[in-house]
């Protein structure tokens, strides 16, 4: 079993609950080391993808532990980060130093142990933190008939924490002033811009709480993830992925409603994996993926018409990208808390595409257009430079959908007489008014299967 959806969403779920706010001190970390490492396992197969699953894991792990062992609540895993939100219950000053807490035992935790040796080489990471304190507001978002939903955190504990993580280096802790007034003389920082570095604590901490959580709860889990990403033990693996990422003004919540409600709707012709909206320094944003835990022959084609049916069901600009990537399909995080998520270079530029696509565009890379150009109208922007990225990369942008379709299948067929004769030796004896059997054809998507 997976606890793939944070059991502050199912507690409120099951009690009939859609919706609250709270204040809580808000704690972002963003570990470095996970793409190169991902990008060398990826060369060697499965193999590669079980070692990769183990390294998440074995580095993840205590992190999340620690979160939790200190009150918190992970409410969503971004790519190689984690968002964890402490509720203020009672004491608002011990609330933050419990989470400054957690921080630190995380950093300690890293610094201590900061390698990860493997039978393909040593892997270096290392960790970044964001912390302050401010509002929260959840909602869960369901379909009409109840069978679907998803929800949202958003509000400045959640804004304002992202905002310091990225004024934080490596092995740093990066406070907020609020949360640096309401701990003053309690530890000892220096200025960081608008911003303040956390050295040391000046005062005894407060003790951990060893975590008890309840058992999986598949039938309130299944409402928000498929139920093969909660019950089955799958592997990680590399699979084809497409990744659309899609970025929307900052809606109402009942705005918000109706517009998950159309996303529902779609996703009902067309597939994709929903996990939840974020917010942060993204603004409001969501990502969908085709290729895991499912994958179907026309996963681009799919993923495309749902963004552009989507686009022509609401009155407001979406903005998106789109890319077509190998990627490592599994579980990041920890018993205790985790996402089924895919991971690699393609969900990194799919965001960068979106963050920089004008409103109401999509963009795509050159793997999306070269398989998809002969049904959508697609034109060539050129190349750009993006953060994270060491060359310049294609990018195209998508205007919709081709009119007429352009018959592929003339012409002579070229270069595949070994595999027509293979083909015609196996339906033989149909014409003789038997069973010949089943024959499977398989290959890359384009490659030429249907004809």
């Amino acid at each position: 079993m997976h606890r793939v959806v944070p059991e502050l969403i199912l507690e409120n779920y099951r009690a009939g609950r859609f919706g609250g706010d709270f204040t809580a001190v808000g704690m972002f970390l963003d570990l470095s080391g996970f793409s190169k490492m991902t990008d060398t396992l990826m060369q060697h197969g499965q193999h590669g993808a079980e070692v990769l699953a183990g390294l998440m894991y074995g580095v993840f792990d205590p992190l999340v532990r620690s979160i939790f062992e200190y009150g918190g609540r992970i409410v969503s895993f971004a790519g190689d980060g984690i968002m964890a939100l402490y509720p203020v219950v009672e004491d608002e000053r011990i609330t933050a130093l419990r989470a400054l807490g957690a921080a630190w035992a995380i950093q300690r935790q890293l610094a201590e142990n900061p390698d990860r040796n493997t039978v393909y080489g040593r892997f270096s990471f290392s960790i970044k933190i964001g912390l302050t304190v401010g509002s929260v507001s959840w909602r869960i978002l369901r379909s009409v008939d109840g069978n679907q939903a998803t929800y949202y955190f958003r509000g400045t504990a959640v804004d304002n924490t992202a905002d310091a993580e990225h004024h934080a280096t490596a092995g740093e802790i990066i406070l907020t002033e609020t949360i640096y007034q309401l701990l003053d003389g309690s530890i000892q920082t220096q200025p960081h811009g608008s911003f303040f570095r956390f050295n040391r604590f000046v005062e005894e901490l407060p003790g951990t709480t060893p975590c008890i959580l309840p058992t999986v709860d598949v039938e309130s889990s299944r409402v928000f993830m498929p139920e093969d990403v909660i019950v089955h033990d799958m592997r990680g693996e590399f699979r084809q992925i497409v990744n659309l990422f899609m970025r929307i003004p900052d809606l109402s919540d009942d705005k918000l409603g109706e517009f998950i409600n159309t996303v529902f709707e779609l996703r009902k012709q067309y597939g994709g994996l929903l996990n939840r909206i974020d917010f942060g320094d993204k603004g409001c944003n969501m990502l969908m993926l085709w290729g895991a835990p499912v994958a179907y022959e026309n996963d681009i084609g799919r993923a495309l018409n749902f963004f552009l049916d989507l686009q022509a069901r609401t009155d407001f600009l979406i903005t998106a990208g789109v890319t077509y990537y190998i990627a490592h399909a599994g579980y990041l995080g920890s018993e205790m808390c985790e996402d089924y998520t895919c991971y690699g270079w393609g969900v990194n530029l799919a965001s960068r595409f979106m963050m920089s696509a004008p409103a109401g565009r999509i963009w795509v890379d050159e793997r999306v257009a070269r398989r998809v150009s002969q049904t959508f109208e697609i034109d060539y922007l050129g190349v750009q430079a993006f953060k994270g990225f060491a060359i310049e990369q294609q990018v195209y942008v998508l205007h919709g959908r081709k009119q007429s379709v352009e018959a592929i299948y003339q012409g002579e067929m070229v270069g595949r007489r070994d595999e027509l004769n293979r083909l015609e030796k196996f339906v033989e004896p149909i014409w003789l008014g038997r069973f010949a059997g089943v024959i499977g054809v398989a290959g890359d998507a384009g490659i030429g299967k249907g004809r």
